[in-house]
């Protein structure tokens, strides 16, 4: 049964970006076949429209402006999923074992890091404008002093 296509990129987008658009690609025509590269695309799609740091729309309901973003967003986090999932899935192993420094390397393991799923910067970074934090806040404040907002201070 072939795999179904989900998320905002098809195959032939995917496909177009990939040839047009970026420059290294080996580890995406590496992939097996188009199932192997529509399993990399669904779950590009899944770890970048369910992660609560951006609210993006679901497939089919994106303006026309945001489709253009989505798909190459979603084709980047395809090939880092073909590149670095293997890599990811033992180390990610390693941090639910507790483990904090690992290997010939000493890899050291963040404790705070464990539950976050990567986005790789060029996907974050295509993905600016749907970002749920907000980058700052305005409060009230209050005076603690008795002098009027008008008073002018001139001594340092």
């Amino acid at each position: 049964m072939a795999v179904p296509e989900l998320g905002w990129a098809t195959l032939i987008e995917a496909e177009s970006y990939f040839t047009n658009e970026r420059l290294h690609k080996s580890h995406w025509t590496a992939l097996a076949d188009d199932d192997e590269k529509n399993t990399a695309l669904n779950m590009a799609y899944n770890r970048i429209h369910y992660c609560a740091d951006y609210a993006t729309p679901a497939a089919g309901v994106e303006t026309a402006a945001q489709l253009i973003i989505l798909i190459k967003a979603q084709a980047e986090m395809a090939y880092y999923i073909a590149l670095h999932l293997e890599d990811e899935d033992r180390r990610k192993g390693l941090q639910v074992q507790a483990v904090i420094v690992a290997g010939i390397v000493k890899e050291t393991y963040d404790r705070d890091k464990l539950n976050e799923i990567p986005i790789p910067p060029a996907v974050d970074a295509l993905l600016d404008d749907f970002k749920t934090a907000e980058a700052m806040a305005i409060i009230d404040i209050d005076r603690d002093e008795d002098e009027s907002v008008d008073t002018e201070v001139d001594e340092f």
